[in-house]
């Protein structure tokens, strides 16, 4: 018997919650946030006129930590995911860990990969390259683009999605039934998602809506990744744990 067999989530409550209305929540909030004009308060509070720009942009600090390093956090959990992976496939005790890191693999990798595709295709720029902010650029009257001259190239943002991608070992606890995983991992991903978002939003390189926008996809594709380990497990899960032969007697 699968670990979760005992406790895994229906179908229905998994869809319904984690794979639809947790991301429905978080794109909700992220339209509220550019639609209700919170995006532009924020910018414009941190826009010094004076300077016609937004003075933290350059801050050693935060570029170093909050930009430079950033991205290499799903790259390297993506990393070690795999090579735990393939550990598996040579140690017994490993076996079950297989099938959660991949998908963790896979979260990271692909959360990067399409919000790299999606900044092509969406037009809101950044904060500093608005002209009323500094930039060059007027407001955008339409949100979706195929031509990438019309790329704003700042939704969503990679930055944020590159903190929410540690969302995945929430996720990761959950199919293993480990619980400081599981909430430690969701306390993780919150936080540098959030703490990535904060630095970029301070830097003027990104609007609120935008970070949000990383949450909700780093969130669902966590959600269907994870799906089949926490929901359906396989029934091959059984075999990949460790056998141990009773003594006679």
């Amino acid at each position: 018997m699968h670990p979760l067999s005992a406790a895994a989530p229906t179908r229905a409550f998994y869809t319904l919650t984690h794979v639809l209305g947790i991301p429905l929540l978080l794109a909700c909030a992220a339209w509220l946030a550019a639609a209700s004009g919170l995006d532009m308060r924020i910018a414009r509070a941190l826009y010094d006129p004076a300077l016609d720009g937004f003075p933290l942009r350059a801050h050693r600090w935060l570029e170093l930590f909050g930009h430079r390093l950033a991205l290499a956090l799903p790259v390297g959990m993506a990393l070690i995911a795999v090579a735990l992976a393939a550990a598996g496939s040579r140690i017994a005790a490993w076996r079950p860990l297989r099938r959660p890191a991949l998908a963790l693999a896979l979260t990271c990798i692909a959360g990067q990969v399409l919000v790299h595709v999606l900044k092509h295709h969406t037009t809101m720029p950044r904060p500093y390259d608005l002209a009323t902010l500094g930039g060059n650029t007027p407001y955008p009257g339409f949100w979706w683009t195929w031509a990438r001259a019309y790329a704003g190239g700042a939704l969503p943002s990679g930055h944020a999605g590159a903190g929410y991608s540690m969302l995945a070992l929430y996720f990761a606890g959950w199919s293993r039934q480990r619980r400081a995983l599981r909430w430690g991992g969701l306390a993780l991903g919150l936080a540098a998602g959030l703490g990535f978002s904060a630095v970029r939003i301070l830097q003027g390189a990104h609007f609120l809506s935008q970070t949000l926008y990383s949450a909700t996809l780093l969130w669902l594709l966590a959600a269907v990744f994870f799906y089949p380990l926490i929901v359906a497990p396989p029934r091959q899960a059984a075999t990949d744990a460790p056998r141990t032969h009773p003594h006679p007697g």
